[in-house]
């Protein structure tokens, strides 16, 4: 069979290129009928410009052609002498800058060149070929009051597209066109629509978002970069490793299976996290030994405003569900995006730069270590503890009162269990500050994850680094992670200041929660706590806070749930209901408060650190002994008869 690659020459085409090249064979329509394996007997790799060389070995055997695709002929050439079987990679595109600046170059190439592709491919007289396509979320656009989806949103393969580029709208197109040929026989059409893919080698590309790989990967190459994008905006994106393994899974799935979970639409979300700059800069420090961090080229940000709010403004919650369906999942965090590349590209690393063993070793010493203890009588040698909002106000607090240690030291110990911290938060500059300070307060590890809570996909990674990094355990979760928004009239209430709420407060606490829990449930010794940061307003409501009391009232549902299913794998559930913390949400409580006779009053606080002596008591309790609900608040605020 022949595999027909566009774009071939590129950083995607090429990866994609080696992983056929390794198997040897794919999956294709047979000219009898039915599917089969059939044997790779050529490469051809379609694409604008030759290069002095490909980037592996193995691609030697490989056809580079170079024409472009906007050219029909060009594309018919590509398909000249096939007999049997042929398959597709359409992965080249003009980039969302480029598109920008050349509309008809966009036209010709995406929209003119996916359609030439479908036609010769057609025309070619191979039974059904594979047409696999690279499209992005850009076919969808959010940041203007009008669009149907906004950053906050959950999208998804049904989300209406509706782009704010042309490159977005030429991939919109191309999967329309890409379905109907499915729809009519005439190919065996799927599409991946790709975030950007994190850590890229080589070059950068013409992608406004290019510079997610760039600070990596100059760093690591001891050069200086340069970003316009802000350190803190976050941005959907994958893995090469994650990208290739769903493109080509994606051709070797069966077409019953296809048809059965794709039907009309053949496009996908695929696997993709959350991340910021920031996070993949502090994730080079993690995984490059603190020795060589010298070496490291800098990165300095001349922060462009309008270009950061149009990145910002993208949905970074993706719901890739279909996709996990035909099993083409993923296992993601920043710092194995980090160290993929470090792995698969070592020549790219300046010399100099040493890195540190990979997490996997670490988790396997720990893991080592902690069994190893158990032994000598002396098990829980290490307790880890999970901190969400780790980074500011009561989560802070609680993590350098837990940083000194809240397990008593069991009896024959030489001395009690050392603390490992787990801080996370959508900050990385908070936590990093916080995980500086718990070390400095005597914990003996730290660990910054820096994650969007009520994404699914962002739990996923943060737990996944649980596991390489503590040894596969947990033993304690205190759940903090929390929002609100200013005080407002029930009738004034708008649905997504609602869902913000109820999401953060609510949603992301429950996501964190059954994660804990079934870590707790499985390890060995089995056994945790969970302790869920509440509030006085579940029983007491302020005025103006529907969205903030609601959540906080279905809180304690969740901590009496699993506090009771819990029971039967040694996991003990509370909760504890602050009243007036000193903290960022409730900063307003200085000034004046809404009170139930319509008034503004200033209220007292009490410090977060007296809070976290709270949590600290019931860290310490026994798995036998649990504190179910709790109320904590300042001495003298008005809450008792309030109203």
């Amino acid at each position: 069979m022949r595999v027909i690659i566009t774009g071939g020459t590129g950083f995607i085409g090429q990866l994609v290129a080696r992983d056929i090249a390794r198997r040897g064979s794919l999956q294709t329509h047979q000219v009898a009928g039915g599917e089969g394996e059939t044997k790779v007997t050529e490469i051809v790799l379609a694409d604008v410009t030759r290069p002095a060389k490909l980037m592996f070995d193995e691609l030697s055997a490989a056809r580079v052609v170079v024409g472009d695709v906007a050219d029909a002929a060009f594309c018919r050439s590509l398909f000249e002498g096939v007999t049997d079987a042929v398959s597709v990679f359409h992965l080249g595109a003009v980039m969302s800058g480029q598109g920008e600046k050349d509309f008809d170059l966009v036209m010709g190439v995406n929209l003119h060149g996916t359609l030439n592709m479908l036609e010769a491919a057609r025309a070619c007289g191979a039974p059904r070929p594979r047409f696999i396509m690279a499209s992005a979320g850009a076919t969808l656009g959010s940041g203007a009051p009008t669009d149907f989806v906004t950053k906050d949103d959950t999208v998804g393969d049904w989300t209406r597209a509706t782009p704010h580029t042309s490159y977005g709208m030429t991939k919109a197109c191309a999967e329309l066109l890409l379905s109907d040929y499915s729809r009519r026989g005439f190919v065996d059409g799927r599409a991946c629509r790709l975030p950007s893919v994190v850590v890229r080698a080589g070059a950068p590309n013409a992608a406004t978002t290019s510079v997610f790989s760039s600070v990596v990967r100059e760093p690591l190459a001891g050069k200086d970069t340069e970003s316009a994008i802000g350190p803190d905006v976050r941005h959907a994106v994958t893995g090469h490793r994650t990208a290739v393994a769903c493109l080509v899974g994606l051709h070797e799935l069966a077409a019953a299976k296809v048809d059965e979970v794709l039907g009309f639409d053949r496009t996908v979300f695929i696997p993709s996290i959350a991340v910021s700059l920031a996070e993949l800069q502090a994730a080079v420090r993690t995984v490059v030994d603190a020795a060589s961090h010298a070496a490291l080229g800098r990165v300095t940000y001349v922060e462009d405003a309008a270009l950061s709010a149009a990145v910002g403004s993208f949905p970074t919650k993706v719901d890739c569900g279909r996709a996990v369906a035909l099993g083409l999942a993923a296992d993601l965090d920043a710092e194995a995006l980090v160290r993929q590349y470090c792995d698969d590209f070592p020549d790219a690393i300046a010399p100099g730069i040493a890195l540190r063993p990979a997490a996997s070793s670490s988790a396997s010493a720990a893991a080592a270590a902690a069994a190893a203890a158990a032994a000598a009588g002396h098990a829980g040698a290490r307790s880890v503890a999970l901190v969400t909002g780790g980074g500011t106000g009561i989560g802070r607090a609680v993590a350098l009162r837990l940083a000194r240690g809240w397990v008593a030291k069991p009896d024959g110990a030489a001395a009690a269990p050392a603390v490992v911290l787990v801080l996370t938060g959508r900050r990385v500059g908070p936590l990093e500050e916080a995980a500086e300070a718990a070390r400095a307060a005597g914990a003996a590890e730290v660990i910054v994850v820096a994650a969007d809570l009520t994404v699914e996909a962002d739990v996923a990674a943060l737990f996944s680094a649980i596991e390489r990094r503590c040894g596969g355990r947990l033993d304690l979760l205190f759940n903090n992670a929390g929002c609100n928004v200013p005080p407002t009239p029930f009738g004034e209430l708008e649905l997504p200041a609602w869902r913000k709420v109820l999401d953060t407060n609510l949603g992301a606490a429950f996501h964190v929660a059954r994660e804990a829990y079934r870590l707790m449930a499985r390890q060995q010794p089995q056994g945790g706590r969970i302790i869920n940061n509440g509030s006085v307003s579940a029983q007491v409501p302020r005025p103006g806070a529907a969205a903030y009391t609601c959540s906080k009232m279905a809180m304690s549902g969740l901590t009496r749930s699993i506090a009771l299913d819990g029971r039967a794998h040694s996991i003990a559930a509370g909760q504890i209901d602050f009243g007036n913390v000193v903290s960022d949400i409730s900063a307003g409580m200085a000034s004046g408060m809404p009170q139930a006779d319509g008034s503004l009053r200033p209220e007292p606080r009490m410090e977060a650190v007296d809070a976290a002596e709270t949590v600290h008591c019931m860290a310490a309790l026994p798995l036998n002994a649990n504190v179910l609900q709790m109320t904590v608040m300042a001495t003298n605020m008005p809450l008792v008869g309030r109203g």
